[in-house]
């Protein structure tokens, strides 16, 4: 698994072993996966190109933003879009586009981080892509980008709870780090029970832009040491000003709506890491130190898939998280609380 080529703000990030990829060499590659952010011009009448890649028109990547708002992406015989109105001046497009020389892990997915809208295709291109197809035709391109990259692998979907390498899990034989555990292991479950673990993948992620990862600090929330997180990790919460807020003592809150001051933050200091996913036969809570966590559930691995499997017949139990989970507002009026002294809820 490697990366080609990275972009921050029009300019290349140097990837280091064991991410770094040969330059192009022209041939055409078994799996590649685009990565592109950027905020999103005003439409005009006419449709604005945002990316073109290198090469003839026939075989080069471009990506159009169309007059009604749609997002049209082409790619030699490959000819998706949007429904109108996905994105709007201002706006955040976050497109992930992974092309297979098999063609069963073609898929273009596209986000807009601002209303949260999401669109997934299978793209199903006809002919393995090459390298140039995707690197810029133009640095204006970049200019525009906030992050745009290239993999010569299929880079997964990782909007799911996951752990940064070095992350230490209680299992039954003391903490391990994350790194080391493997599918049959017992970890300490919410309770104190020992759980076994059905699942673990680790994935490569970008930590750029608005995928970048949480950094949450020690001695807060209860960890022994920083711990980073993906953005939809659940951590859990109690306490009275939980019970207050919500109704319950015991809830959910993601990473992400607990940025804030020193105790979490977002990290963009590595461009990439690893992640560990894990789940069990039931989302239950890891412990880190006296920090609880959330397994991701079954509904939330099969939808990280790129195959197109299926979410019918899942039970319940597997498509939602094991607690209340708190909205950004209610994890935001919690911090407050926090803040203001009256608990310590972190």
């Amino acid at each position: 698994m490697v990366w080609s080529a990275i972009w921050n703000e029009g300019k290349a990030v140097p990837i280091g072993y064991p991410f770094a990829a040969k330059a192009d060499d022209g041939r055409s590659r078994d799996a590649l996966t685009f990565w592109l952010e950027l905020p999103v011009p005003a439409p005009g009448r006419r449709p604005v190109r945002l990316w073109r890649g290198q090469g003839d028109v026939a075989r080069a990547l471009s990506i159009y933003l169309m007059p009604d708002g749609a997002l049209r992406l082409v790619h030699g015989e490959t000819d998706l879009c949007t429904p109108a109105g996905f994105l709007s001046a201002r706006h955040v497009l976050v497109l992930r586009h992974v092309t297979c020389a098999r063609g069963r892990g073609d898929v273009l997915d596209v986000a807009n981080a601002i209303t949260g809208m999401r669109h997934r295709m299978r793209s199903a291109l006809p002919t393995p892509a090459r390298l140039s197809d995707l690197l810029p035709s133009d640095d204006g391109y970049l200019r525009i980008a906030t992050v745009a990259a290239i993999a010569t692998h299929a880079v997964a979907a990782s909007d799911m709870p996951g752990l940064a390498s070095g992350a230490r899990v209680l299992t039954d034989k003391g903490p391990v780090a994350v790194d080391y555990l493997k599918a049959g292991d017992r970890v300490i479950g919410r309770d104190g029970t020992p759980r076994t673990l059905r699942w673990i993948e680790a994935r490569d992620r970008l930590c750029l832009g608005h995928a970048a990862p949480i950094l949450m600090r020690a001695p807060y929330y209860g960890l022994a040491q920083d711990v980073c997180l993906t953005p939809e990790t659940r951590i859990l919460r109690r306490g009275a000003e939980v019970e207050y807020l919500a109704g319950t003592d015991t809830v959910l809150v993601r990473a992400s709506d607990l940025v804030s001051g020193q105790a979490a933050r977002f990290d963009r200091s590595q461009p990439l890491r690893w992640f560990h996913h894990l789940m069990l036969d039931d989302p239950d809570c890891l412990q880190l130190g006296r920090c609880q966590i959330e397994t991701a559930t079954l509904a939330e691995v099969l939808a990280s898939k790129d195959s197109g499997t299926q979410l019918l017949g899942i039970a319940e139990c597997d498509r939602h998280p094991s607690l209340p989970l708190l909205d950004r507002p209610a994890t935001r009026s919690l911090l407050g609380t926090a803040a203001s002294g009256h608990g310590a809820v972190i």
